[in-house]
């Protein structure tokens, strides 16, 4: 019985976050569309990929930017545009499910690594997080990238309880999959890695193996784009050629650790290619030169990727700011609590550990704004559900104790 009402809970939270977001995207639809017309190159690109895709053109943005957006989400969008059409409202509802789903996978992750109240808690709290809601509006890869990035992180915690085989292969495939939707993800694999051999208790050559399974199918799924890459560019490209330009936007001489469109005259006439590698050249030139101001930047862009508030101005209003406070603001403290006091199961909560620190320290070298957090933040709910599920017991107790 208890199993049936756990249940049924869970699938309660889903359905009220769907009907959330499909409030959303009806009572904001002006502002959404007026938004994504006038605001979000990003929207604009991918959908241009989407439609140059199903028309034949290819999976490019324009001949000039072959490499330039990864390949899945603009694949995500046409395939929905092919079956359903490329009105508003297809995209959004497939995107509100993801989100919703995505709340199920966090109560199981969860579940596994604290308890099922922990995974009850972090599930309600994702339900109603302003910020996830707010991007299954927009054409971005926000709500794909993060249902991707619980499904991968679950597999991990899966492998850490049972290093099955199939665990490290559908690990791997994700791990690609999310690659594909979002570059920064590449980086993961070799952290992973670690974390396996750190967290599992078998050695050896059980470990080599599972982490070459897990490298085995990573490789393939992204496999099909990097030779795309090559024979298109001559070039190893894994996914896409911008490393270079994020590198140079994030410490330029007029960045302030934000997206900062200064660009060198250099690179007019320059190929996609040529212009990323010339922008990494001059941007790790820079760095060298002038280390303490790279130091400076790295300190300011921990402070946006982790702010309380919006750090763009368009997102300045009142209103925005308490919206921010009265969610991330809260979850943040607790998150905190929750990941200090969790110390003595670390070997279960490890990979949230360095995921949650590798994206911290890889924005801080390229670009950091609150945006880019959105991924990690199903981890630091779980950790906040954990340090709220202790603050709750700790209440419990003092009032069992004043009682007796």
């Amino acid at each position: 019985m208890r199993i049936v009402k756990g249940k049924a809970l869970i699938l309660s939270i889903v359905l009220v976050a769907f009907l959330v977001r499909l409030v959303y995207i009806i009572a904001f639809r002006e502002h959404i569309l007026t938004f994504s017309e006038n605001v979000l190159g990003d929207t604009q690109q991918y959908v241009l990929m989407a439609e140059n895709l199903l028309s034949g053109k290819g999976l490019m943005i324009s001949p000039a930017r072959l490499a330039y957006r990864p390949p899945l989400y603009p694949m995500f969008l046409a395939g929905i545009y092919y079956l359903f059409g490329s009105g508003y409202w297809p995209i959004r509802i497939v995107q509100i499910i993801l989100d919703s789903l995505s709340c199920i996978i966090v109560y199981i992750s969860g579940r596994s690594i604290f308890n099922p109240k922990v995974g009850i808690l972090a599930s309600l709290i994702c339900a109603f997080y302003p910020f996830f809601i707010y991007y299954t509006g927009f054409e971005l890869t926000e709500t794909l990238f993060i249902f991707l990035i619980v499904l991968v992180m679950l597999y991990f915690i899966k492998a850490a309880e049972n290093p099955h085989p199939k665990n490290f292969v559908l690990a791997g495939i994700l791990l690609g999959l999310s690659s594909l939707c979002r570059p920064a993800m590449l980086g993961f694999f070799f952290i992973a890695s670690v974390g396996i051999v750190v967290t599992l208790k078998a050695k050896g050559i059980a470990t080599v193996r599972n982490v070459g399974i897990l490298f085995l199918f990573f490789a393939i799924t992204i496999a099909p784009w990097t030779i795309r890459n090559y024979l298109v560019f001559r070039r190893f490209v894994p996914v896409t050629a911008v490393s270079g330009k994020v590198l140079w936007e994030g410490n330029n001489p007029q960045s302030m650790g934000g997206p900062c469109q200064y660009w060198p005259e250099e690179i007019n006439g320059l190929s996609e290619i040529e212009q990323d590698r010339y922008l990494a050249r001059v941007a790790i030139k820079l760095i060298k030169h002038n280390p303490t101001r790279f130091v400076k930047l790295m300190g300011v862009k921990f402070i946006r990727f982790w702010n309380v508030i919006p750090n763009a101005r368009q997102y300045s209003r009142p209103r925005d700011k308490i919206i921010s406070l009265s969610s991330y603001g809260l979850i943040l403290p607790f998150s905190i609590v929750g990941m200090l006091l969790s110390w003595k199961i670390w070997r279960k909560s490890l990979m949230l550990y360095l995921l949650i620190a590798y994206f911290t320290l890889l924005h801080m070298v390229f670009l950091a704004s609150i945006r880019y957090r959105a991924p990690i933040m199903p981890f630091v709910i779980i950790f906040a559900a954990h340090g709220l599920w202790l603050a709750i017991k700790r209440v419990n107790r003092i009032k069992g104790d004043i009682v007796k």
